[in-house]
């Protein structure tokens, strides 16, 4: 099958691409946190089911459009018209793999994808863990926890750190927040795999510019999460617990939670996983007859399968955001792309076999037939 190689090319160069962007945050994660090299490449590698489970949707459109597009601007597609192959017989096969791809996908967001995601979770919260260990020493500026600097006078014999300053800012120009802490701990939760910094029996100060103000806060208890970089403990969208679960262990969750926004967070969670393997099908239907309508090839198709895959992503995050505030309900929003392309699909299918009908009309006569014929009937009279 000709879309076979473009479909695995457009897997290696988009996932490589979107698994760029995070290589400069483990880098540094590695150089100025002083991670260890093997579980940041660990950490690395379990995002790579998360990127896939988008990247393989966006590469069956792709080639999809690349291949049919080629086909047409060749005029192969022409070649099947006049042997009287139905255009429908050129789409088949690829909407069988399309099916394919879903029902694989659909295993993959399943069980894959939330194994791969616990183990992120878990590889972090280690990290996280020893390097809080090591780099939390007495009269030390420590400065490798995203947004926050700490100031240890001692640590005592039983570990709990005495007289802790914190520096902290509420925003990049935001005013400097100064914490000064009786006494502090290093907490680790292995359930949730989170690690935070307790302060107890402090007091917090800050410049209000706004209102010329010196504000006082004392406090008894002030709990800092701590995170070795913020956009990488983002990057795979894995802070809820419920994201670690399979299906069938989140649709249990989404009957017994009492909850009503967190319910919603998890029938989007189901939905999502759902819906985007089904994407393969849908687009698949809607790429297949518009590359036979439009015949693009090479650097133009390349180009258009680019926007269309900004416009179905646009249309599933757009889905997901409405969906998220209320605006439309969940199945509107996280499937309402998906249904607008088939539908798109079946408009631009109908005016690519009309097409075909025009095709294989019978031509008008020619001029001297019709002068002949024109003759025979004088004759005839």
């Amino acid at each position: 099958m000709e879309t076979l190689p473009s479909f695995a090319l457009s897997v290696a160069v988009l996932t490589l691409l979107f698994m760029t962007n995070r290589i400069f945050v483990l880098l540094d994660l590695v150089i100025n946190k002083q991670a260890p090299l093997a579980e940041t490449l660990l950490l690395y590698l379990s995002l790579v089911p998360f990127v896939l489970s988008t990247t393989v949707p966006m590469s069956m459109m792709m080639a999809t459009l690349l291949a049919f597009g080629r086909m047409n601007s060749d005029m192969e597609v022409t070649a099947f018209k006049t042997g009287g192959i139905h255009l429908f017989r050129l789409i088949f096969p690829l909407l069988v793999f399309g099916a394919l791809l879903t029902c694989m996908l659909i295993l993959f967001n399943d069980k894959l994808l939330p194994a791969s995601k616990y183990a992120y979770k878990k590889i972090y919260f280690k990290i996280v863990q020893n390097r809080a260990d090591v780099a939390i020493r007495e009269r030390v500026f420590v400065d490798i926890f995203e947004g926050y600097q700490f100031y240890i006078d001692h640590i005592e014999p039983s570990g709990t750190f005495a007289q802790v300053h914190m520096f902290h800012r509420l925003a990049p120009n935001g005013p400097l927040q100064t914490i000064l802490s009786q006494h502090g701990n290093l907490i680790t939760n292995a359930k949730t795999l989170h690690t935070y910094f307790q302060l107890d029996d402090g007091i917090m100060t800050w410049v209000n510019a706004n209102y010329q103000t010196y504000n006082h806060l004392s406090f008894d208890r002030y709990i800092v999460p701590l995170n070795l970089e913020n956009q990488l403990s983002q990057m795979s969208d894995v802070k809820k617990e419920y994201e670690d679960l399979d299906l069938g262990e989140l649709g249990m969750a989404i009957n017994s939670t009492p909850d009503p926004v967190l319910k919603k967070q998890m029938l989007m969670e189901y939905q999502k996983r759902l819906s985007l393997p089904f994407a393969c099908l849908a687009l698949t239907w809607f790429c297949a007859p518009l590359g036979l309508w439009l015949r693009s090839k090479g650097f133009i198709g390349f180009v258009l399968s680019l926007v269309m895959i900004f416009i179905y992503y646009l249309m599933f995050t757009l889905g997901n955001i409405f969906a998220e505030k209320g605006t439309v309900d969940l199945f509107t929003g996280i499937w309402g792309g998906n249904i607008l392309l088939a539908l798109a699909g079946c408009f631009i299918y109908y005016l690519v076999v009309s097409e075909q009908s025009a095709f294989r009309s019978t031509s008008p006569p020619s001029r001297s037939v019709s002068r002949s014929r024109s003759l025979k009937g004088k004759i005839r009279k």
